[in-house]
């Protein structure tokens, strides 16, 4: 009558040990081969960004320390204009 997709039809459906028959030794090799490349490739590049990315940080640090008020130099004004008088803090 009608078509039912999840009819179980044991003729068909082969399940995990099925796929694994069609894995060969020079598939798993082949695979292999590839992600041993593709990280061979990876590796000199995480060398080469990985200083990039600790001196970004360190800039930001820097440009975050130059944006802060700084309050030692309005001291030193105010000291050099009353240069000749006591100073007494209370």
């Amino acid at each position: 009558m009608y078509n039912n997709p999840f009819m179980y039809n044991p003729g068909t459906s082969t399940g995990l040990l099925g796929s694994l028959k069609n894995i060969g030794l020079g598939t798993i090799l082949s695979n292999t081969q590839k992600t041993l490349g593709i990280i061979n490739q990876a590796i000199p590049i995480v060398y080469q960004v990985k200083p990039l990315i600790n001196n970004m940080r360190t800039v930001f640090k820097i440009a975050g320390e130059m944006n802060k008020p700084d309050y030692k130099e309005t001291a030193k004004e105010v000291l050099s204009e009353e240069s000749g008088k006591p100073v007494f803090y209370i």
